[in-house]
């Protein structure tokens, strides 16, 4: 089992080297992102008081391993009083700590990715403002991404789920999002020396 700072250091391997330029027909999105988005990924806003082991903290206290894997379900006992509850959280914590090392499958894939835009749909409970989704084989991948203030066009992560081709909710987060559109290719910058190289070109 990979620890928690492993997993740390592998998705910030992936979103923080990189910058990710995301082409549709309508537009072109620039993803960029820091490691003070990478708890959130990985579920620790569900341990103790609310947002306790997100942003800098969050990343410092995994990095420091003030929090581990052994003491998030600690955490999660003392922070949640039912069993039925306990046992939720950790599932879903769980769950995005088990699939988060399949986050870069999210920009390079043989199948078609798309994008939903949830601006057109104010209904849509999801709490981001686009929707990559990627389904690959029993799996389906979905990262939501949400405006930066610091500049039209700019984006950063602020989920990843993983739902299942046997769940019946399989769709949910995206089942309400009629806006869709086909990503015609994804372009990766390393922010360091600035190379450029399309890692996605849909068919």
């Amino acid at each position: 089992m990979r620890t928690l700072l492993q997993i740390f250091q592998d998705t910030k391997e992936v979103l923080c080297r990189y910058d990710y330029y995301i082409y549709t027909h309508k537009r072109i999105l620039h993803l960029t992102n820091s490691e003070i988005k990478i708890p959130h990924l990985m579920g620790m806003q569900y341990l103790g008081k609310p947002n306790q082991f997100t942003g800098d903290f969050g990343a410092y206290a995994i990095k420091k391993q003030r929090v581990t894997m052994e003491s998030v379900e600690k955490l999660v006992r003392k922070y949640y009083k039912t069993k039925e509850k306990q046992r939720r959280m950790l599932e879903i914590i769980h769950r995005k700590l088990d699939n988060l090392g399949e986050l870069g499958e999210m920009f390079s894939s043989y199948s078609k990715l798309y994008l939903y835009e949830k601006e057109k749909n104010k209904d849509s409970e999801f709490q981001s403002d686009y929707l990559l989704v990627h389904e690959t084989g029993k799996k389906i991948l979905h990262l939501g991404l949400v405006k930066s203030e610091r500049g039209k066009d700019l984006y950063h992560c602020n989920s990843f789920m993983t739902t299942y081709q046997n769940d019946r909710d399989r769709d949910s987060f995206f089942r309400d999002l009629s806006y869709c559109y086909e990503i015609m290719r994804i372009v990766r910058e390393n922010k360091d020396t600035k190379y450029k190289e399309v890692i996605y070109q849909s068919m």
